[in-house]
């Protein structure tokens, strides 16, 4: 009977050690634990503000490449320009030129001069302006002074035109024509072509041989022209 009660107690005292035992085991578990979900937490917060700052640092990029693209000068098209060149060139005739050409521009693409030009006798730096006539003089035409070099643009008030607004169709230039009703680049280019390959014209109804110039357009504008 004595035996039986120590062998209870020494029962009992080992079941409170390992009850002790899991309940530390227990509380290192849960310490563990807590260290990971605090682990856990920081590199979610690492990881969140990583990720705004690479969407900072693309949006300042975007803002930086629009302020350099709205900086960057638009690229236009040049000005159009139309220049009748005749005389003593290899190709007389009608040419469209960039705005900012030189006289000299005008000859080259004219074919150049003809041997006996005189070529001295043109500025070919000269700036061209649009409807311009540029004449160059063979040298013996230099000699005698008896051609300008270079014809201008004819002046509106000058017998181009007159008083009345009747323009010389033999003289004009495609600035005066335009003044036409119902004429503009292209019929003043086809009546400068065609005066540069007929020559003259001999009477008002023959602007109806150019090209585009129909019975309509000529009775709008047969009491506005002459020639002369």
């Amino acid at each position: 009977m004595k035996v039986n009660f120590y062998s209870l107690i020494l029962s009992i005292f080992f079941l409170a050690g390992l009850s002790g035992m899991s309940g530390c085991q227990k509380n290192k578990t849960e310490i563990m634990l807590d260290g990971q979900d605090t682990v856990s937490e920081s590199e979610t917060q690492d990881d969140t503000q990583a990720g705004n700052d690479a969407t900072e640092d693309l949006a300042e990029a975007k803002i930086s490449a629009e302020a350099e693209l709205s900086e960057m000068p638009v690229e236009t098209e040049p000005e159009m320009i139309f220049v009748d060149v005749c005389g003593a060139v290899m190709n007389p005739g009608v040419y469209e030129l960039d705005g900012s050409s030189r006289v000299f521009q005008a000859i080259e693409a004219a074919g150049g001069f003809l041997p006996e030009a005189a070529a001295s006798a043109v500025n070919q730096a000269q700036p061209v302006s649009d409807g311009q006539q540029i004449y160059v003089p063979t040298q013996e035409e230099a000699e005698e002074g008896a051609l300008p070099a270079a014809i201008q643009p004819a002046d509106p008030g000058s017998e181009t035109t007159d008083a009345n607004g009747v323009v010389n169709i033999n003289t004009a230039d495609a600035a005066a024509l335009k003044s036409l009703s119902g004429i503009g680049d292209a019929k003043a280019q086809a009546i400068l072509t065609y005066r540069e390959e007929h020559g003259f014209f001999s009477s008002i109804e023959e602007i109806m041989q150019v090209p585009g110039i129909k019975e309509s357009t000529f009775s709008a504008i047969k009491d506005k022209i002459a020639v002369k």
